[in-house]
């Protein structure tokens, strides 16, 4: 296996990741999974993965991760939302994840400005620079220099978990830095606020519904 070719191919693919072609108008739940499905093909480990889903996007919606959709269809931004998402929750779990997005949801979203648009693209714009790929093949030469210093014959299996032991401890500490910088997010009160009353009102449902049968049944 040629290591430095892989990851080359792996940033290529990355690269390719455009968002110019985002739908101009508003889309039902089947065209939404069909485009950014695609859209995310080629973060699919497995060919059978399910990148997407009906439920997941409904989830989103029920626990205010993401905002309903107007008359069933999702704008440009419900997109970019999505996308987002698939991106963070792979990092960090659903609530650092509603934390980060908060700000975006309520400045944001569906904004006149195409702000979030905007956000996305620079980010993209950034993460897809030739210097971001540096530093990866900087610890690949580094994992060969390890083994180079504990055997002096070529050992690719040696290599492979040595360059897989310096990214995964890398991964670790970014993602230490990303719950620390999270933790320091301020908290959505309101969002906590209304989800509490929506408790209260649903308790009060099933208390009421469940004093109803016991009368009939008396």
């Amino acid at each position: 296996m040629d290591i430095e070719h892989f990851i080359t191919e792996v940033y290529q693919s990355m690269q390719n990741f455009q968002l110019d072609d985002l739908p101009g108008i508003d889309l039902y739940m089947d065209q939404v999974l069909s485009y950014l499905n695609d859209k995310l093909e080629i973060s699919k480990r497995h060919e059978e993965d399910k990148l997407l889903t009906k439920t997941m996007i409904n989830n989103y919606v029920k626990i205010q991760l993401l905002p309903p959709p107007e008359k069933k269809k999702y704008s440009k931004d419900h997109l970019l939302a999505l996308i987002l998402i698939f991106l963070f929750k792979n990092v960090v779990s659903m609530n650092d994840v509603d934390l980060i997005l908060n700000p975006l949801m309520s400045d944001s979203f569906n904004s006149k400005d195409d702000s979030l648009e905007h956000a996305v693209h620079i980010f993209l714009e950034h993460v897809q620079s030739e210097k971001m790929m540096k530093p990866i093949l900087k610890e690949y030469e580094e994992s060969q220099k390890m083994v180079k210093r504990l055997t002096d014959s070529p050992n690719k299996d040696l290599e492979i978990l040595s360059f897989i032991s310096i990214l995964s401890y890398d991964m670790f500490l970014r993602k230490l830095i990303i719950e620390k910088l999270v933790d320091s997010l301020p908290k959505p009160e309101k969002k906590a606020e209304e989800k509490a009353e929506k408790e209260k009102a649903e308790k009060a449902k099933k208390k009421e519904k469940k004093q109803n049968r016991e009368k009939q049944e008396s």
